[in-house]
């Protein structure tokens, strides 16, 4: 997949009020996701499972909801899990998923140490972290590398 940019907030902080968010409609304070495209945006509040809407409700409601042709999760990701083991399927978030959103939450994680350290608080870093993943570094800012990989005393190695 192409590249792409991803705005992390974290410890209070909150991004932009999106302007196609209607005046008394609250933009969650606790977690959620914005997603930015060519043609709209869409608010997801929690971590997507309460609610999955194109802003402003208008376009929500004009749109035609496709077919579904994912399976569904069966009640929750560990009866998912024991079913994958009983019936030898995939899980929905499979660890070949599951590894490349842990990564992305993880440098989110990155994003805030490598901005305390520069003294700037619970905020992110104000300037870009450009993440190479094959090679699991950070090309652009070196001591954002000192939170991915861990320096070992002399004599202890993994």
């Amino acid at each position: 997949m192409p590249a792409l940019k991803l705005h992390w907030y974290d410890g209070g902080m909150l991004p932009a009020r999106p302007e196609e968010l209607e005046e008394g409609r609250k933009l969650s304070d606790e977690d959620g996701i914005i997603f930015v495209g060519d043609k709209g945006k869409i608010l997801a509040e929690g971590w997507g499972a309460q609610s999955v809407r194109l802003i402003p409700e208008t376009k929500m409601r004009a749109y035609k909801r496709p077919d579904k042709t994912l399976p569904r999760l069966a009640d929750g990701h560990y009866k998912e899990f024991v079913e994958a083991c009983k019936n030898g399927g995939p899980t929905g978030s499979n660890f070949d998923f599951a590894s490349l959103v842990t990564e992305t939450a993880l440098l989110g994680n990155v994003a805030i140490l490598t901005g305390k350290d520069r003294g700037w608080g619970s905020c992110l870093t104000r300037e870009k972290l450009n993440w190479d993943g094959p090679n699991m570094k950070v090309t652009n800012v070196p001591e954002a590398n000192d939170h991915i990989h861990r320096q070992y005393r002399q004599g202890w190695t993994l």
